[in-house]
């Protein structure tokens, strides 16, 4: 998974390892110290539950995992690690009784755009090794004023203990998965901001603004406001805050950070995705019905069925809670409600002009409608159609319909999207006549992800699929790989 922060690029990357028994999470982010030294912080956390307990030497047991990690640019090794992370002792080898043990180890290097390789092992389990490798990228300037990246955490302790992750005099507890579960009231964050004083001034003051916005399309959530805290210029700031996330719905969400100077001019700026559950907060037809509609573009539309379209189209642009509404409630709503709904809906995006905001996204619809479109589906309803909604254009798209082994298909790219650049989508159909082009795979976060479309793709090639397998044979006439490789 590609990230990139918006503005000083320190990436932060969690990825979820599964192999056989070993399960864990790997933390890798971007870090600079007070005199502007670079250095990626490495954290381990092994599920005690995933891996195999030895005896030691007195008759108790113990985990071990062997760990090699490196960092490489150009072919080059800049930095290894290797060591071993070990379990506390047991007087038994239940597994289901077993907390995560973990590790952190940080490595320097200069700014610039790196490869990690892990290698994790089990020492007393017969699976194969944990392989993994992404890129990571470490930018911190020092004529500018910048920041690591985003740390959110599951629990946030002012008291020294035995806890997964110490930093600052506190006890840490990651936000697992980036997920916040129902339980959960507040949701706490850290992270450094850097060169402060040197660029603003000694003795002076600069402001951290941050906020929760609606990872779909940046609108500021609900029931949450937008915080400044007034800091003290330093070489090395640390940032820590907790958001109230009672009431927040269940759906996708981004942490937003900006760092300000006196004037609001912003510094800095980076985000953290999260993923909230709280299945008992919905959005309810009550909140609409103090909505004044009368005079307003929406008052005139009179057909209750071409309304109902209009409002079904938003579901491409739509965050995951109104996504939810529609599921359960679209054919339910009466006219006069679902009238001040549609009106809330853009009001929300443009309070100046909702009306203009939403002929503009009508175009859209148009197009997708007659570019994507059959006698059968509309066009806002097929995958190109609402990705073509959801995203916008694509910078790029290379088309291939008369491969000989393959379907056809189609591979979008947009250089940069969201947080993400060089981002894909490939779609098929199984014919060109319907114009029905399906969804196969995207490295878009949040997108159907699948490693074997390729062999998808070539299902009259490779009718039977190899699980172990995920690129075809070469073949006369097929240039599946060179498309993906060169639509960049």
């Amino acid at each position: 998974m590609k990230r990139v922060l918006l503005i000083f690029l320190c990436i932060f990357i969690s990825c979820n390892i599964f192999a056989q028994k070993l399960n864990a999470l790997l933390n890798y982010k971007a870090y600079c110290t007070d005199d502007s030294q670079p250095y990626i912080e490495f954290q381990f956390i092994i599920d005690g539950q995933s891996v195999a307990y030895a005896p030691t030497e007195d008759g108790k047991y113990q985990a071990e995992v062997e760990i090699t990690a490196s960092v490489e640019q150009n072919d080059s090794v800049i930095a290894n690690l290797h060591f071993i992370v070990v379990s506390d002792i047991f007087s038994d080898s239940v597994k289901s009784s077993k907390p995560d043990f973990s590790t952190v180890q940080n490595v320097k290097v200069p700014n610039g755009d790196y490869t990690v390789q892990f290698l994790l092992k089990d020492l007393h389990a017969d699976s194969k090794p944990v392989r993994y490798i992404d890129m990571i990228q470490v930018y911190f300037p020092e004529d500018k004023v910048s920041s690591s990246s985003i740390t959110l955490l599951r629990e946030l302790s002012g008291e020294n203990g035995r806890g997964i992750c110490q930093k600052y005099g506190y006890t840490m507890t990651p936000l697992y998965f980036d997920y916040a579960p129902e339980k959960m009231v507040v949701l706490p964050m850290m992270m450094e901001i850097y060169n402060t004083e040197k660029i603003l001034g000694k003795g002076n003051y600069f402001f951290v603004k941050t906020y929760i916005e609606l990872f779909e399309n940046g609108l500021l959530a609900n029931a949450q406001e937008i915080r400044y805290i007034k800091k003290k210029t330093a070489p090395l700031s640390v940032f820590m805050h907790q958001f109230n996330i009672l009431k927040l719905y269940s759906g996708n969400y981004n942490v937003v950070v900006e760092i300000l100077d006196a004037d609001s001019n912003v510094l800095a700026s980076t985000k953290a995705f999260f993923q909230r559950s709280n299945p008992e907060v919905e959005l309810s037809l009550a909140d609409y019905d103090n909505v004044e509609i009368a005079q307003t573009f929406v008052d005139k539309i009179t057909d209750s069925l071409l309304l109902r379209d209009y409002v079904a189209c938003l579901y491409p642009i739509s965050s995951t809670v109104e996504k939810n509404f529609f599921d359960k409630r679209l054919k339910k709503i009466p006219t006069d409600r679902l009238k001040r709904y549609f009106y809330s809906f853009w009001l929300r995006r443009n309070s100046q002009n909702p009306e203009m905001e939403w002929l503009k996204y009508k175009a859209q619809v148009d197009y997708v409608n007659k570019t994507y479109g059959s006698k059968v589906v509309k066009g806002y309803r097929t995958d190109r159609g609402r990705v073509y909604l959801q995203y916008g254009p694509p910078t790029q798209i290379i088309e291939e319909v008369f491969d000989p082994q393959s379907y056809p298909y189609e591979i979008w790219t947009y250089y940069v999207l969201g947080s993400q650049t060089n981002v894909k989508f490939v779609f098929y159909a199984y014919d060109v006549v319907t114009n029905e082009y399906e969804l196969l795979h995207s490295d878009a976060i949040g997108e159907v992800r699948n490693t074997k479309w390729q062999m998808e793709l070539t299902r009259r090639l490779n009718p039977t699929l190899n699980p172990d397998i995920t690129t075809p044979d070469e073949y006369w006439g097929g240039d599946i790989q060179n498309n993906w490789k060169l639509n960049r």
